[in-house]
């Protein structure tokens, strides 16, 4: 293709994509993503509402149920991630326990199949087992179910409440459920006299914290699979323990279920896909004089936590990644601020400067930044690359604030140290390398310093792993799906275009025609299961692929037309 039919093609690819962007945000000028239903999360809110009344709910756990028989896959198994594949065995576990508690002679012929399915992939033995990571909750589940005995489950350590607040607070987003699952443990195991009474001392400062962190529409985390967890620890553990805390799970999960009947596992992240929104219309123009935006900022700043979030002990100023329930954490306040200063803020305001306190005062010793938990250590809420990256990129900006010199020297020693021998930098929150290395080179770039040793060896990295058909990633080392996938070449391609990498390069136009044959009719692109709640649970987001895949192209328009700093479409393009 020559250039000027690939730019003509961009331009047109791009238009549509912001004319979707515009179409779909609300009326207070967010944005609303759609995450991806899942078994898991499912069939936890089938058995809590049987459990919260089998009558009253008669309607919803059917059309549920009808859900998950639907969604089985040929292999008898299913997915994390509507019914994309593959299957996996932790989700087949969960809806197997929903189906078999809950409807064995109507799902019989999918419980056969599932139960080939889960034999073909190592038995009950490994599916249930021990293993310490999110996909205990499977045992637990059919535990609750009825379908184990209650001695099966991993034991969970309620007297962790006991401990100094910074020491307990460690356990991060894992902690409610500890303590609900923990009080019912407390009543169905023997623990001996003194352990009892200890147990019985955490449990009663846990449900006080469980009440303080629990949102006004009775979600937790803005997670309906935690929702369900904390309900079911705390029924199960009889009548009088946490009634409020339990009819307030029962009414998240009723307004988070979806028309087909089914959940995902949170139940959206606005905040974070409304700044990602703002960061893709701004490589086309200036996004402070939009009039479509100005209900957008004042939207962000009414989300903000002006006052400390006393649960997890945090300082005021933060942003979660969805409100009421969400808890703030440093990322999305940094991209939020970084919005908040494309969006005309400064760091005279206010809520700039307290947004920017919160920032410095959650940097950990080693230059880095968790999500959460100054100093934690899970591997579901440590230090991470993608996060530290996007700080940097906020806390360098004037506009946010004009002293970080010291808090942005010693991330780049984090950098240093956590860079992979190839070059790469893993991330948290998703898969693999490519988005971390992607956020680290984009940080070096936003500093000018992308001749330094680590972001010249990411972007080495980040050349060498790109497909022949020019997506992103080369290799899928762990999770769905294989091949390439369009957040993770928006990611590559924009990371790349900042260092400085022509555009028309013959990597980067392979890239470039990917992301635009790649659009759909309606003006978007496909997501793919590439985002991560915990590890190896995987979720798609449809905004993240479209902003990004937004953002890309606007770069590389900008890019293409010989200007570095930003310029409109161009005529053909409107």
């Amino acid at each position: 293709m020559n250039r000027e039919n690939l730019h003509k093609r961009v331009n047109e690819a791009a238009a549509r994509g912001i004319e979707y962007l515009y179409q779909h945000q609300r009326a207070d000028g967010a944005w609303t993503d759609r995450l991806s239903s899942s078994a898991v999360p499912t069939s936890m809110a089938l058995v809590v509402l049987s459990r919260a009344g089998r009558e009253r709910y008669r309607s919803q756990i059917e059309e549920g149920l009808r859900w998950l028989r639907e969604q089985q896959r040929k292999d008898g198994g299913w997915s994390q991630s509507d019914a994309d594949p593959p299957s996996d065995t932790a989700a087949t576990g969960f809806a197997v326990a929903a189906l078999k508690s809950l409807d064995p002679e109507g799902s019989s012929r999918c419980l056969d199949r599932a139960m080939k399915y889960m034999a073909a992939n190592g038995g009950e033995s490994a599916i249930l087992g021990d293993v310490r990571t999110w996909r205990e909750l499977v045992a637990i589940l059919w535990v609750l179910a009825g379908l184990r005995d209650t001695s099966e489950v991993p034991r969970q350590p309620i007297e962790v409440m006991l401990l100094p607040a910074q020491v307990r607070n460690r356990a991060s987003i894992a902690l409610p459920g500890v303590v609900a699952l923990g009080a019912w443990q407390t009543r169905a195991l023997h623990w001996g006299p003194a352990r009892t009474a200890l147990r019985r001392r955490a449990e009663r400062k846990g449900l006080a914290w469980l009440r303080a962190l629990q949102g006004p529409n009775g979600g937790i985390e803005e997670c309906q699979l935690m929702a369900g967890f904390v309900f079911m620890g705390l029924e199960m553990a009889g009548p009088g323990v946490g009634d409020d805390i339990q009819r307030g799970c029962v009414r998240y999960l009723l307004q988070t279920r979806r028309q087909d009947g089914s959940w995902a596992t949170d139940r959206d992240l606005e905040i974070a896909v409304t700044a990602y929104a703002i960061l893709a219309l701004a490589e086309f123009g200036d996004v402070a004089a939009e009039p479509r935006l100005e209900p957008t900022r004042e939207w962000l700043l009414s989300t903000q936590w002006r006052t400390p979030y006393d649960p997890l002990g945090q300082p005021a100023g933060g942003w979660s990644w969805a409100v009421p329930s969400g808890w703030p954490e440093s990322e999305d306040t940094a991209v939020v601020l970084t919005v908040l200063s494309e969006l005309g803020m400064t760091c005279r305001d206010p809520s700039i400067q307290l947004g920017t306190e919160f920032l410095l005062r959650q940097q950990n010793r080693n230059g880095s930044w968790a999500e959460w938990i100054r100093g934690g250590s899970q591997l579901f809420d440590g230090p991470c690359p993608g996060v530290t990256a996007h700080v940097v990129m906020a806390l360098r900006r004037p506009e946010v604030h004009d002293g970080s010199g010291t808090a942005v020297a010693r991330a780049l020693r984090y950098f240093r140290a956590a860079q992979a021998p190839d070059g790469s930098f893993a991330s948290l929150w998703f898969r693999d390398s490519t988005h971390g290395t992607a956020k680290v080179l984009e940080a070096y770039a936003d500093l000018g310093r992308c001749d330094d040793p680590v972001p010249a060896r990411a972007r080495q990295w980040l050349l060498a792993s790109q497909r022949d058909d020019g997506a992103w990633p080369g290799t899928v080392e762990e999770g769905p799906p294989p091949g390439g996938t369009v957040e993770e070449t928006s990611w590559a391609l924009y990371s790349l275009l900042r260092a400085g990498q022509p555009a028309w390069d013959s990597q980067i136009v392979r890239a470039v025609e990917w992301l635009a044959d790649s659009q759909d009719d309606n003006g978007t692109w496909r997501p793919s299961a590439v985002g991560l709640y915990y590890p190896t649970m995987f979720y798609s987001d449809d905004l993240i692929a479209h902003t990004y895949a937004v953002r890309a192209l606007g770069r590389w328009l900008k890019c293409a037309n010989g200007d570095q700093t930003g310029s409109r479409l161009t005529e053909d393009g409107r």
